[in-house]
């Protein structure tokens, strides 16, 4: 199993049914739906559980309109139905595990359920939301078409469940939007439809990738640094503005722009993109010292409204490569005082072999960062003015992997941050390695080196321009557990 697979699984052990669930085979496309078991809550790759970390997450689902009407098929039961289409995305962690998006769907209670495929889509046509894999979902077999009376649409409810089918046989549902691990999505009159929320599983910061986030209570947050040349999710909740909600054969007259403003020093550069049904991504111009939002509401009746902090608008700063970088170094040590102190320059290299793993009470990298009027005192919002990056592949792989750096304390007038080689240990209890391990000489170990580098608001902390730092983890050549689950 993955790790990221296996946290998300032990993290929802606290409740629900632990029952192996029966899944069938799901149907390919339209013509070929299969009954399949109910979701069920478990607690590993086995069984069936509940997804809160955004590894699947359904986007939009509605009727399908052509501009001539609502899309229908003749079903293989021999009924016509009305298609219902829409989109689920999945993590770039469930992509990299080679996984599939499925959609459970009935009608009512029916005592059934039905299982589509999701059909992954072109990322160049649909870019879909940064960090995750889109995927168009078709459903039709046994729902509600344009024969239904008007009492059967009027009582017909389509529960919906996504989710992704696990290795180990278990499947991990989409409950992004649920508080109950037995909730599902549900689609009634008027509209019949799943609408967006782009406030759930937006894009999430990384490398010259902030988030904005404007929540339905009228509360705005910042995930990472806005970075000059990078991008900017603007995740805006439609509920801040529900004056304007003109619509027509159930398709919205209606629109939620945002202005987005950025101050380069020169002239102003202004952009304006809808945020109505999803979560919208912008380029950071490099020039960028800045940017102001605020957002309009109009529809095709006149309607106009506005939110844009009472005429002030919303203000955030852009963040610049730090003025300083340094002080890489890797302590691995017995001594279980401070996490950093005495550690030998990172340019050395380090070896973390059988002795580290099992007697080290210190693995640590660490190194500092300086920008005057920002790190030189206690500031709680630092994590905001300062994306750091890890960066690192392993020998045989050709993708670089990132993962955030933890602040550690400050020194004197630097940040410093640190991160622990056992977070990154491919030999780790339970883990396979990510490639095949090279043998020694000896024939009694394994060895995979790393290479990596650092990143602080997308200015680059290497040994060297264009090099990367590196090292060693090393274990005994058999290992029971690697021995019977890693091939």
């Amino acid at each position: 199993m993955s790790t990221w697979v296996r946290v998300a699984l032990l993290a929802l052990a606290a409740s629900g049914s632990a029952g192996l669930a029966a899944c069938a085979d799901a149907g390919d496309g339209l013509g070929g739906t299969a009954s399949a078991t109910e979701p069920l809550v478990g607690v590993d790759g086995a069984t069936d559980s509940a997804d809160r970390n955004c590894h699947v997450v359904l986007r939009s689902l509605k009727r399908n309109w052509t501009g001539a009407g609502w899309e229908a098929i003749v079903t293989p039961s021999g009924s016509t139905s009305w298609i219902w289409q829409g989109t689920v995305e999945i993590s770039e962690a469930a992509q990299a595990e080679g996984l599939t998006p499925y959609v459970l769907y009935r009608v009512g209670a029916e005592p059934s359920w039905r299982a589509v495929a999701a059909t992954a889509v072109s990322t160049t046509s649909t870019p879909g939301t940064p960090g995750f894999k889109p995927y168009t979902v078709r459903i039709a077999d046994g729902l509600p078409g344009p024969g239904s009376s008007g009492s059967s649409l009027a009582a017909a409810t389509i529960q919906v469940a996504p989710y992704l089918q696990l290795a180990e046989g278990g499947r991990l549902f989409d409950h992004n939007r649920h508080a109950s691990d037995f909730d599902n999505y549900a689609m009634a009159q008027p509209d019949f439809a799943v609408g967006s929320d782009a406030n759930r599983c937006h894009p999430p910061a990384g490398p010259l990738r902030a988030t904005l986030a404007f929540a339905a209570d009228w509360s705005e947050h910042q995930e990472g640094a806005i970075a000059p040349g990078g991008q900017l999710a603007i995740a805006y909740d439609v509920a801040r503005l529900p004056q304007c909600r003109d619509s027509r054969n159930g398709l919205p007259l209606w629109e939620i722009t945002a202005h987005v403003k950025f101050a380069t020093g020169a002239a102003p550069i202004e952009r304006l993109v809808s945020v109505r049904d999803a979560t919208a991504v912008v380029a950071v111009p490099p020039t960028a010292t800045g940017v102001e939002l605020w957002f309009e509401n109009t529809s095709a009746t006149g309607c106009h409204a506005w939110d844009s902090n009472t005429g002030a608008n919303y203000r955030f700063a852009t963040a610049h490569a730090p003025q300083w970088m340094g002080t890489v170094q890797t302590l691995i040590s017995r001594d279980s005082g401070d996490p950093c102190d005495g550690g030998l320059p990172a340019a050395q290299g380090f070896s973390f072999d059988t002795w580290s793993r099992q007697r080290a009470a210190k693995a640590n990298l660490c190194f500092q960062v300086y920008e005057p009027g920002l790190t030189d005192h206690d500031d709680p919002s630092l994590w905001q003015q300062l994306d750091v990056r890890f960066h690192w592949r392993f020998h045989g792989e050709a993708t670089w992997h990132t993962r955030p750096v933890a602040f550690d304390r400050r020194t004197g007038n630097n940040a410093r941050y640190a991160l622990s080689w056992r977070e990154l240990d491919p030999f780790r209890m339970y883990t396979c390695p990510p490639v095949a391990p090279t043998p020694t000489a000896d024939g009694q170990y394994v060895a995979l080196p790393i290479e990596y580098f650092l990143s602080v608001n997308g200015g680059e902390l290497r040994p060297a321009p264009g090099a990367a730092f590196a090292g060693t983890f090393s274990d005994y050549v058999h290992d029971f557990w690697r021995d019977s689950n890693c091939h």
